[in-house]
């Protein structure tokens, strides 16, 4: 996960290929003009990627190593993959793309028609859209799809049709006869590189090094050069971090809400909305207030981002009270301090208390085991995105349903947030307007905890984000001073 955040995955593995070309160029025995590239699975991908990025590669068959993006999300066929196997896709490219970047150079795309982390239809998919790059061309011969019979493994059938690939188009020796397919020249042990790893081996950090992070932050000399700073690192939010965002016009609009609840009890009224935070993506805002006391009439609204934790403290505070919307969530042990500390506020205040779970969290949490929650992740990233990008925009139409309230278009807003929900809320306040109190407890010092946004370590760090939002909202610390130095 730390590599996303500098904008890096299989880029660490694809980057030693061309090391290897530049060491094959320097034996005298390889013909520099007749380079080739093969590999199966999580070598299928890379062999994909380099041969796109380095034009020395002559002739490529990337085997079982590419599908389509509606296969790897909608299908789901990337649960059954590793990290290793994908770019953090901040343009959201589908594969097809890549594997026209080798055209018009030899291309045999190869698959079995029982892989089922490859399947058949999305490669089917993939070698169509390849081929029209080819056609304009002129160079339909130098593309090839073989399909052999099988699952995902590294069948004889396969080997032979690479073989005869490269002696096609590297060797210009269509008709030799392949008398070795198969054979394994070198035992596994005699591959191995390394019996231990080195102990200063940098590969579980090289992402550090591999793609630049953004330089430190320095103190401002004029107000100038801060504007500069502030403005850099906002624009290299849209354009590398939060590029996922939707963009549909319809968003740039507040989301339409939808009254689900509305009761009294204990002197207390409780209003539950739903809003739709994209398509398909519904979440419910809860708003606590005085029942003597009328939402125009209240002097601001304190929301409360919740995760996992915050809605059991939740449901543990308001459902012995206000039984009805909480219906179907499971038994939890009540806590009537929790409601008695709310209803004091509310008393000694005007003030409006309400709570928002983004995605994924509370009563919308996704159910499944670790594995599921990884390739949950997964699909996040290759649409560009990451489950806690995509919280950010939930909070960034949370307030505006909020604001949208006829009777609360007008009144203050206070954020408060902790832990990983404090960067989350951080970065909502630095893309929405009306927000006059930030309450962060426990902020996290850097990305490299938290929160998990694609390259954001290429564009700024926490401190950076807070210095922003501290121009435009006050901003108050718990738990965790030391994030604002800077």
């Amino acid at each position: 996960r730390r590599h996303t955040r500098y904008g890096t995955v299989t880029g660490v593995q694809t980057c030693a290929l061309p090391i290897s070309i530049d060491y094959l160029q320097t034996r005298p025995e390889v013909d520099p003009q007749r380079i080739g590239v093969t590999g199966r699975s999580g070598g299928g991908a890379y062999s994909w990627w380099i041969a796109a990025l380095d034009d020395r590669v002559q002739a490529a068959v990337p085997v079982a190593g590419i599908t389509d993006l509606q296969n790897h999300v909608v299908d789901g066929v990337v649960d059954g993959h590793c990290d290793c196997m994908f770019p953090v896709n901040t343009y959201r490219w589908d594969f097809a793309q890549v594997a026209a970047l080798v055209a018009p150079r030899p291309l045999l795309i190869s698959n079995t028609d029982k892989d089922t982390i490859f399947p058949l239809e999305g490669v089917v998919r993939v070698h169509e859209k390849v081929r029209r790059i080819y056609r304009l061309y002129g160079a339909e011969k130098n593309l090839g799809l073989q399909i052999t019979e099988g699952p995902h493994l590294d069948t004889q059938e396969l080997h032979i049709h690479s073989f005869r690939w490269f002696h096609r188009f590297l060797k210009n020796e269509p008709q030799t006869l392949i008398e070795k397919a198969a054979v394994k020249f070198f035992p596994p042990p005699q591959l191995r590189v390394f019996e231990t790893l080195p102990a200063d081996e940098i590969v579980t950090r090289v992402a550090e090094s591999f793609v630049a992070p953004a330089a430190a932050p320095h103190r401002p000399a004029t107000p100038d050069d801060w504007a500069t700073q502030r403005n850099a690192f906002l624009n290299g939010l849209r354009d590398k971090v939060f590029r996922g965002w939707p963009t549909d016009p319809t968003m740039a609009e507040a989301p339409a809400r939808k009254p689900v609840f509305e009761g009294v009890a204990q002197g207390l009224r409780l209003q539950v909305f739903e809003f739709d935070s994209q398509p398909h993506v519904p979440l419910r805002l809860h708003l606590l207030s005085r029942e003597s006391l009328a939402l125009a009439d209240l002097d601001l609204i304190s929301l409360q981002v919740i995760d996992s934790g915050g809605w059991s403290e939740l449901l543990a505070g308001l459902r012995t009270a206000f039984p009805e919307p909480f219906a179907g969530e499971p038994n939890s042990e009540p806590q009537p301090g929790l409601l008695d500390g709310w209803k004091q506020t509310l008393e000694q205040t005007r003030r409006g208390l309400a709570w928002v779970a983004p995605r994924g969290l509370g009563p919308d949490a996704w159910t499944g085991d670790a594995s599921r929650q990884i390739g949950i992740r997964r699909r996040f990233q290759l649409l560009g995105q990451t489950v806690d990008g995509m919280r950010v925009w939930d909070l960034r139409r949370a307030l505006q349903t909020l604001r949208n309230l006829p009777e609360l278009k007008s009144k203050p807003v206070w954020v408060r947030a902790d832990g990983n929900s404090a960067g989350l809320a951080l970065y909502a306040t630095l893309f929405e307007t009306g927000i006059s109190r930030l309450e962060l407890s426990n902020l996290p010092d850097s990305h490299q905890v938290g929160p998990d946004f694609l390259n954001v370590l290429r564009v700024g760090d926490l401190p950076l984000a807070l210095a922003v939002a501290a121009e435009r909202t006050r901003v108050i610390l718990r738990g965790n001073p030391a994030v604002a130095e800077f």
